[in-house]
């Protein structure tokens, strides 16, 4: 594995165990819409609800702008491409999140099977191609030359292990979040292109 992509698999970690102890700071639940008769959110009795806003916010916060932060230190990103991943991966987390958890429901009612992970499962992974496919897509918009479609693969694949969040509770928001933040940030360091033009006045062009 090339260096930065090792390296950047150990940034993605520390990431992940910031942006899942993050998760643990409640914002309180933010409530899931019902339409056509349809609950997109979880259902709970009569309820139809979300999870915690930490959960939306804070992971794709933490991750950008660890990731970001570590390309400006390396003189790859300036502030106006930090700055635009960093809103790209706080839109992208929310984005997965809310599909996650809309989908649940409908792929619980169709999917007649004697356990719960399956349907969890799928919506992990069709959740994390979404958000995966926004960052990765905001990032290839900023710094031409990206490839896309590695990161999007790991994200939807990672997203599959969704369910151990559910299944092993702290410690499973624990190890899906260093999993998918780590396994995201160093395909993608993979994928940006060889050479970035620095940003002018840089260490990198000094």
């Amino acid at each position: 594995m090339p260096f930065p992509a090792l390296w950047f698999l150990l940034v993605g970690a520390a990431s992940g165990i910031l942006a899942a102890a993050a998760t643990f700071w409640s914002l309180g639940d933010i409530a899931a819409p019902r339409l056509f008769g349809h609950c997109f959110g979880l259902q709970i009795t009569s309820s139809c609800s979300g999870v915690d806003g930490s959960v939306y916010l804070f992971p794709g916060l933490v991750f950008g702008i660890v990731f970001a932060g570590v390309e400006r230190w390396r003189g790859r990103f300036d502030p106006g491409v930090g700055t635009g991943f960093v809103i790209a991966s706080v839109i992208g987390n929310a984005l997965a999140v809310f599909i996650c958890v809309a989908l649940i429901d409908p792929l619980s009612s169709a999917i007649e099977i004697a356990t719960f992970d399956l349907p969890v499962a799928f919506a992990g992974g069709i959740s994390g191609a979404i958000g995966g496919a926004v960052l990765a897509g905001a990032t290839a918009m900023f710094v031409p030359g990206t490839d896309p479609r590695p990161p999007i693969a790991v994200a939807a694949g990672i997203g599959l292990f969704v369910p151990i969040v559910t299944e092993w509770q702290t410690a499973g928001v624990f190890a899906f979040y260093i999993a998918w933040q780590a396994g995201f940030a160093a395909v993608l360091a993979a994928n940006l292109p060889a050479t970035l033009s620095p940003p002018q006045g840089s260490p990198a062009t000094a």
